[in-house]
């Protein structure tokens, strides 16, 4: 059987058909379900009679390795806990109509990565770094979006999570293998890889990096992983990482997010609950008693507000809840949105007065008013080929939206 992370890329250029990842007759754990739901490949006209729903419908249930769970939010795809390192999985409903009538979004500026896109992050000056399913992060300078860089990790695996230290000179690049390449920024200097982070350190798989976050001050990295486990790095010194902690929970974990004084941590696994972390001291994490959220279903994003009382979460049944987390040991529920769909990513404007979510249905979801989250403005992309996979506020920008999808497109929106 061919590496699983070339035959994802494969797949989504049309070089290869679906069904190579998964051979039914061998009974084969297929690592990408991710390429089964991507755009219709451009050189593979026959690839476009294969859905993810189809695929569904022909192996029910599908078990998946472990390495697969950080690529299912691309798709729509619901993971429930297996054992022996396998998940069950199944593709998510699709979505139902809810609220007012979408309406196109108004578009800034558009262009393509080359593959399904993973995710984008900001950094500063208006710098956008975008992952790949390639296994490539493609770097932009949005005020001369022609000039890019594109960072490449040889046999790396679909890049499955992105993130700038907050001063800017740091991206870290989680992928399917289980590492995290910490690069600096290439629009201040030479592209240069300073670290690489292994998930385990005793050359055994790790997991797929499923999340990654820098606390405020940007001393510290926190990766979570489809194995459940959490390791914690000092990197004030990107050259020269520094092990501090690997908590673990007992169910993967899908989701982080740093409050905005570093103090809290939020910690979404598949089991539907959040936890909120004590790290005042990283290399001492300690659980919150009382800190915990529940939805019901897998978490699929967090967001902290900038005012440090607000925990947006979401999960794989198309719910956004808002919760109050001014008392970490004591959060309360403070509104939830209507159920649609999968929703994949979400994010605060800086001042934390907008809140955007992405759904695998190919739509935005606008909050401004987040004492009503049952009714939403509702942004589509002029030509939906493909699911969202991310959105993301820029720094400094009250209303710049990044979009990027599974079609390979990138796009910056006025929210």
């Amino acid at each position: 059987m061919p590496n699983g992370s070339r035959l994802l890329a494969q797949v989504l250029d049309g070089m290869a058909k679906p069904e190579t990842l998964a051979p039914k007759e061998t009974g084969y754990r297929y690592t990408h379900l991710a390429a089964l739901a991507a755009q219709p490949p451009r050189r593979n006209p026959d690839a476009a009679t294969w859905s993810a729903q189809a695929i569904s419908a022909a192996w029910k249930p599908t078990r998946l390795r472990m390495r697969s769970v950080a690529l299912l939010s691309l798709v729509g795809g619901l993971a429930l806990g297996g054992s022996a390192g396998y998940w069950t999985g199944w593709m998510n409903r699709p979505a139902t109509p809810y609220g007012p009538a979408a309406a196109p979004a108004k578009v800034q500026q558009a262009f393509q990565v080359g593959s399904a896109a993973t995710g984008a992050t900001f950094g500063p000056e208006g710098t956008l770094a975008v992952g790949t399913a390639r296994g490539s992060v493609t770097v932009f300078d949005m005020r001369r979006p022609e000039q890019k860089t594109e960072l490449v990790s040889p046999d790396s695996g679909p890049i499955t999570r992105t993130a700038f230290s907050p001063g800017g000179s740091v991206l870290a690049a989680g992928s399917d293998d289980g590492t995290v390449r910490l690069w600096r920024n290439p629009m201040q200097g030479p592209q240069d890889p300073t670290a690489e982070l292994k998930m385990r350190e005793d050359g055994e798989y790790g997991g797929a990096v499923t999340d990654l976050a820098y606390s405020p001050d940007g001393k510290i990295l926190v990766v979570a992983s489809s194995t459940s486990t959490v390791r914690i790095w000092d990197v004030s010194s990107p050259r020269s990482p520094r092990a501090l902690a690997a908590p673990g929970r007992d169910h993967a974990v899908t989701r982080l997010a740093f409050n905005p004084s570093g103090t809290v941590l939020a910690v979404g696994s598949t089991d539907g609950t959040v936890q909120l972390w004590d790290l005042t001291v990283p290399a001492n994490p300690r659980t919150i008693e009382g800190g915990q959220v529940v939805t019901n279903a897998s978490v699929t994003a967090l967001a902290f507000s900038a005012d440090k009382k607000s925990l947006a979460v979401a999960n794989s049944r198309g719910a956004v809840q808002l919760w109050n987390v001014a008392d970490p040991a004591s959060p309360r529920k403070v509104d939830a949105a209507r159920a649609v769909g999968y929703t994949n990513d979400l994010s605060f404007n800086a001042p934390g007065y907008i809140l955007a979510a992405g759904n695998s249905d190919g739509t935005v979801r606008v909050w401004e008013d987040l004492n009503d989250l049952m009714n939403p403005r509702i942004l589509t992309r002029e030509t939906n080929q493909g699911a969202l996979s991310s959105v993301a506020f820029a720094n400094g920008d009250d209303n710049t939206l990044a979009v990027t999808g599974t079609d390979g497109s990138v796009q910056l929106w006025t929210a």
